[in-house]
């Protein structure tokens, strides 16, 4: 519905104020949350892993990527190409964007079939991913489709 030049003088702007407020007021309030919890867990990041056996991405949250945690990574065979800080709430919202765009998860929640479209939507997310093109593109064994 589109409204004529009459019809937007006659919107009193007070009421599009009071309708804007609690629009902005969440967003101050995510904003603030986020950065609170990343004062009292200076650890917590988000990332991606790859496993180039069978071509997996893990994206993932933990409270504290620390060298066990990244050993423990290695150990089932992936590789941390990125992590950034973030919260447990940005890897829920990422997992539930996926999952509305069509992306199912491969092994269990988090776990991925890596494919250049779920590599590009991850990137236009702003999810870390730091060499994970370049890799895929030089991965020997790479399934069709995987490359970006």
């Amino acid at each position: 519905m589109t409204l004529n030049s009459a019809q937007l003088d006659q919107l009193d702007p007070a009421n599009i104020e009071q309708a804007l407020l609690a629009p902005c007021m969440d967003a101050v309030i995510a904003v603030t949350e986020r950065y609170q919890f990343l004062e009292n867990h200076r650890g917590a990041r988000v990332f991606t892993a790859y496993r180039e056996v069978d071509h997996v991405l893990q994206l993932g949250f933990h409270d504290d990527l620390t060298l066990q945690a990244r050993k423990e990574l290695r150990e089932r065979g992936f590789q941390l190409m990125e992590a950034r800080e973030g919260t447990k709430r940005e890897h829920r919202l990422l997992l539930l964007t996926l999952k509305e765009i069509g992306f199912g998860h491969h092994y269990g929640e988090g776990f991925y079939q890596a494919s250049r479209s779920l590599v590009r939507h991850l990137r236009n997310l702003g999810w870390p991913l730091g060499t994970l093109t370049s890799t895929l593109n030089n991965s020997r064994s790479n399934p069709e489709g995987s490359t970006n």
